[in-house]
């Protein structure tokens, strides 16, 4: 009996496992082909009855799964990543545009055929559309749209039939065949804007992050703790706040048993930490090694969460640690080099690929000369870079201190740490009485005296 009882627990885990793994693979790929995610599409198409009722109730999205292809489409808060090309450079709004022609002439059943066919006919629906993007003007605008077709390829919405794209991209004279896979292509765009829509009332309706009502409130939060690698509590509007600390330990349990993730809930705000965290960040490449060192080195000087949610990063800080962990002398290029890995970036492109990597995940924020590093990068741990030099700086926000006023008959003044101890007594003193208040039910201060 205890043998049999054993077993079916070992079933139901397994189910389970597999289930939860299957919701974080259409989350991580929400146009999910079998072409390119065989063994995971194969885990979608088996728990698709639970998969779409799950996420419906959870998260209010829709699941539709066909026969080579799911397609989860997303509604609510939290911005698309940007598309970007194999390089990792983001797509230009003019890769943007031939990405649109070409899903617009795909979407018909075309069959196999030549890239340069295919160029002729995106020609034909930019004159009927208006727009001023012809494929084979110039070397610009081939790249632009041999990157359209590159990404439909790798969602697995076309194949290379015959030659390949990127001979095409370095030679107008090539003509690789290419096959599309028309019901894979429909699925691209989740939300095809409508004739009456213009792109501001599309784009607001579509990414309502408050909405009213407590229902459509929870759902908007539970998708935000989704989507979002930290959640931070002084980002919230005021209701939302409301919500989130009402409702907290519910979204955490409905999307833990949802996605197997743990949820890690603390004063400056939420975080889901994925089982299979590692397969984003950190990464074992040279942008995912650097910025998890320079994570670790700024939690090291900076001390973020000690109390505050983010600490100022200065900028000479910021350009002092990028030098020593992307620059051309640094020691790790070198092994990186020495590597099978991935091609390593310049020192300059390395940079930015590591700042925009943070900036995704919300480790850090702002701009030039107003970044900060937010307290979830501790959760990396710190540990201070001996060969990034101090940066003596003597503004408030820095570790060095200004220099102390001076009394009028010019002495230093000497406070009085009597003072100091007054005012801690005076704290631990008003935190007592707010507590037996609220064991006792005594208003307090409240009361009629």
């Amino acid at each position: 009996m205890g043998v049999r009882e054993t077993d079916i627990h070992s079933e139901d885990t397994a189910l389970i496992g597999e289930r939860q793994a299957a919701a974080r693979a259409l989350m991580a790929h929400p146009l999910l082909a079998e072409r390119t995610h065989p063994a995971e599409f194969s885990l979608v198409r088996s728990h698709a009855e639970w998969l779409t009722q799950r996420f419906h109730r959870v998260l209010g999205y829709r699941l539709s799964v066909a026969d080579d292809h799911a397609r989860l489409v997303k509604r609510g808060p939290g911005a698309p990543a940007p598309l970007t090309r194999p390089t990792g450079a983001p797509f230009t709004p003019r890769t943007h545009t031939y990405l649109a022609l070409v899903l617009a002439v795909l979407v018909e059943d075309t069959g196999p055929l030549g890239i340069r066919d295919l160029a002729l006919r995106v020609r034909e629906a930019a004159y009927e559309a208006g727009i001023d993007a012809d494929p084979g003007r110039g070397l610009g605008e081939r790249r632009a749209y041999c990157a359209a077709l590159e990404f439909l390829a790798g969602l697995g919405a076309l194949t290379e039939d015959g030659g390949r794209i990127a001979d095409h991209r370095a030679d107008a004279l090539a003509d690789a065949r290419i096959l599309p896979h028309t019901r894979v292509v429909r699925s691209v765009a989740a939300h095809p804007p409508r004739a009456a829509d213009d792109p501001d009332s599309f784009l607001a309706a579509a990414a309502v992050a408050d909405p009213d009502g407590d229902n459509p409130g929870e759902l908007a939060l539970r998708r935000l703790l989704a989507e979002t690698a930290v959640v931070h509590r002084e980002d919230l509007s005021d209701r939302q706040r409301d919500r989130l600390a009402a409702h907290q330990w519910r979204a955490a349990a409905a999307l833990s048993n949802l996605l197997g993730c743990d949820v890690e809930v603390r004063a400056e705000g939420v975080a889901l930490v994925m089982p299979d965290e590692a397969d984003g960040f950190p990464s074992d490449g040279p942008v995912g090694q650097v910025a998890l060192a320079l994570v670790r080195h700024l939690a090291g000087r900076l001390h973020p969460g000690r109390p505050a949610t983010s600490v100022p990063v200065p900028d000479g800080e910021l350009d002092a640690a990028l030098e020593v962990f992307c620059g051309t002398d640094a020691p790790e290029r070198a092994e990186w080099s020495r590597t099978a890995g991935p091609e390593v970036p310049g020192p300059e492109r390395l940079r930015a690929l590591v700042l925009d990597l943070l900036l995704g995940l919300g480790l850090l924020r702002g701009g030039p000369g107003a970044r900060r590093l937010t307290a979830a990068a501790a959760r990396y741990g710190a540990e201070t870079d001996d060969r990034v030099p101090l940066i003596q700086d003597n503004d408030h926000d820095t570790r060095t201190q200004p220099s102390p006023p001076s009394g009028s008959d010019g002495e230093e003044d000497t406070p009085d740490p009597r003072n100091d101890l007054d005012r801690v007594a005076s704290v631990l003193q008003a935190v007592a009485n707010e507590k037996v208040s609220a064991t006792s039910g005594d208003p307090g201060d409240d009361g009629d005296g």
